[in-house]
């Protein structure tokens, strides 16, 4: 309620005020007169009946004067309310409008029947049509067949009074489809229901992106085969339907041989590319209901769930390595690869993924033991092996800090004065609860485990040291031979290595012979021969150790910076019984005066071997028929105390 007041001298004051104040347009109205002139109150009285009929009109209480008072009292909203709303109105309608014609996502509305009643401009941007193409037209028109129903549904929830979102793929005029997350609000007005409103938001890219995360997060990048993660899952989903109806299931490793040879040789993008030919050329031979995926790095992994018996899959595994052997070809040259292949059964090799996969990895592994490409199924032993050998990792690691290694020393015998004139280091490793481990079963677990440097700079320090000791002791040309590995011979820092070893025992650098494979060599010729160069210049010696059991080539044989060759055990063996063997042994002999190189025979166990190689002219022998290898101090009583000649 608002009070308004006025003083009117003559009654054109009064119609001023009236028209002022708009009274006119209010509903509820009293108006309170107070004046001495009654025919100033009988022309208000008659403008009030004429012109203000809502008004009722009242003398006011109190006294009066010539002067008219005048006051109204406003039961309604007022000239300012009524601006203020409209104003109001305005804005809002403003606001709507910005909101529809500017908003990003595609704003429509329906009336009660689904016929478009207006669309704003993303709606005629997104999807080609034009608004005077689509209003009035029925909205289901414009969107799939198979969707329609699904559709009209939630059209008539949202009529109902219940907001509907949901997805929907949507073609546009040009025939592109995208895909909109949509949402249905009833359109009210008065109370009654006249259509709905349609809000689209589009989620084409981001739902392509959420495809590609999800592909990438369950498939290899390179190959696209499903990962681990998702082999995984295949496996536990198969197991699932294989336990429903009693059937068998067969989960098989494939590891490419010595890839890693393929990947120094061309790099990892060449070796990737030769993969990705190798998962196709499977791909093509892979039988009915075989799941193939890419485990990692060059190992596959294939879950075969038919014809699962054991003859049928090693039968097919076999045909498997097969294919894998013949040639492929990259940047016009032959690359010749083979596999090794692990099998695990469900049930009886694991009953669920996790077993049947490490079962399979256990059997892929004792394959790439024995050479390669070959099958091998898991059984129960092969694991009782890995565990024994995941136990010797994990001794072996702290075997340096716990004073369990050791070094013997096999002595070296001239065939020709029959002096002793060194020894070969040998690592030997004594558990206190396993006891002596042979080094053919704990070296090649510190190569792959890399804890070969730590190990060989080991043996290298204590080889030298203690052969100076000896030097100090007046024994001054005893060489030590050291077996170096060939990941240790190919390390960046065994130059250095041997430096120190060197510096630290004092021992005259031609003192030092350090024995290498023939594999160690070939692995990369070039950093190779520079390094053996740079341990000659040093003073170093050094030999091809095991010789005639690689793949050496003569051709490069007179040109390889090296000083001895030790001939293999097994050429010795025979010796004095296989006439191939003596002409084999002759020949490196020979081989070796002709390059000026020394000449060692290992593994001598007889008198008879000895004589027949000082006959041969080889230069240097050693073996159980001259010592055993001997501990430090054995090896000082017995070898160098007692040093006299072996031969009479």
């Amino acid at each position: 309620m608002k009070l308004f007041q006025t003083v009117c001298n003559t009654f054109a004051d009064w119609e001023r005020w009236v028209s002022d104040y708009r009274l006119y347009e209010y509903d509820q109205l009293t108006i309170f007169v107070s004046s001495l002139s009654p025919s100033f109150r009988m022309q208000v009285e008659q403008y009030v009946q004429h012109h203000l009929p809502q008004a009722k009109l009242f003398p006011m209480i109190g006294d009066a004067s010539e002067i008219a008072v005048i006051c109204a009292l406003v039961f309604d909203e007022c000239r300012a309310d009524l601006d203020e709303m409209r104003q109001k109105m305005k804005i809002s309608e403003q606001y709507y409008r910005s909101l529809f014609e500017h908003n990003p996502d595609i704003v429509y509305s329906t009336d009660l029947e689904g016929n478009f009643t207006s669309v704003n401009p993303a709606f005629e941007r997104v999807f080609g049509y034009k608004a005077d193409e689509i209003l009035h037209t029925n909205s289901l028109d414009y969107i799939k067949k198979e969707d329609i129903p699904r559709v009209r549904r939630y059209f008539y929830r949202a009529l109902k009074g219940k907001v509907q979102q949901y997805n929907l793929e949507i073609p546009a005029k040009s025939g592109e489809v995208y895909l909109f997350q949509i949402k249905n609000v009833p359109i009210i007005v008065d109370g009654n229901k006249v259509g709905i409103y349609g809000i689209g938001r589009d989620i084409t890219e981001q739902k392509r992106a959420e495809e590609h995360i999800k592909y990438i997060a369950y498939h290899d990048i390179d190959t696209g085969l499903p990962n681990r993660l998702q082999f995984t899952n295949m496996v536990k989903s198969a197991i699932d339907k294989a336990k429903e109806k009693g059937d068998s299931l067969a989960v098989l490793f494939i590891d490419m041989d010595r890839f890693k040879i393929v990947n120094d040789t061309i790099g990892h993008y060449g070796g990737d590319e030769i993969l990705k030919q190798m998962v196709e050329r499977i791909k093509n031979i892979l039988p009915s209901g075989a799941h193939f995926g890419r485990f990692g790095g060059d190992k596959f992994s294939l879950l075969l769930t038919k014809q699962t018996d054991v003859q049928a899959v090693v039968e097919w595994a076999k045909t498997l390595l097969q294919h894998i052997a013949l040639p492929i070809v990259y940047e016009e040259k032959e690359f010749f690869l083979t596999a090794s292949v692990g099998v695990s059964f469900y049930p009886t090799d694991g009953v669920d993924a996790q077993s049947l996969l490490k079962n399979a990895d256990t059997a892929v592994n004792r394959a790439k033991q024995n050479g390669g490409n070959n099958v091998k199924l898991y059984a129960t032993k092969m694991n009782e092996q890995v565990l024994h050998r995941v136990e010797l990792e994990r001794y072996l690691r702290k075997a340096l800090d716990k004073n369990e290694c050791f070094l013997v020393y096999q002595p070296l015998l001239d065939l020709m004065s029959g002096k002793i004139i060194g020894s070969e280091a040998l690592l030997r490793w004594k558990h206190p609860k396993i006891g002596l481990v042979s080094p053919l079963e704990f070296i090649p677990i510190a190569e792959e485990i890399g804890f070969i440097h730590d190990l060989g700079r080991w043996v290298l320090t204590e080889a030298c040291m203690q052969t100076k000791k000896w030097h100090d002791l007046g024994f001054r040309s005893l060489i030590i031979s050291v077996n170096v590995s060939a990941s240790q011979f190919q390390h960046p820092t065994f130059f250095e290595d041997v430096q120190q070893a060197l510096k630290q025992s004092q021992l005259p650098a031609h003192c030092l012979h350090l024995e290498l494979t023939e594999s160690s060599m070939l692995r990369n010729m070039y950093y190779s021969i520079h390094v053996m160069k740079k341990l000659q210049q040093l003073g170093v010696h050094v030999s091809i150790d095991d010789f005639g059991t690689g793949y050496s080539s003569l051709s490069y044989l007179k040109d390889l910076p090296i000083n001895t060759l030790k001939i293999d055990r097994s050429f010795i063996y025979q010796l004095h019984k296989d006439r191939s063997d003596i002409a084999i042994v002759k020949s490196i002999i020979t081989m070796g005066h002709g390059l000026r190189l020394k000449v060692v025979a290992e593994g001598v166990e007889t008198a008879e071997q000895m004589k027949l190689l000082k006959r041969l002219k080889c230069h240097y022998a050693q073996g159980y028929a001259i010592f055993k290898p001997l501990p430090a101090e054995q090896f000082e009583q017995q070898v160098l105390q007692g040093s006299q000649s072996m031969i009479q």
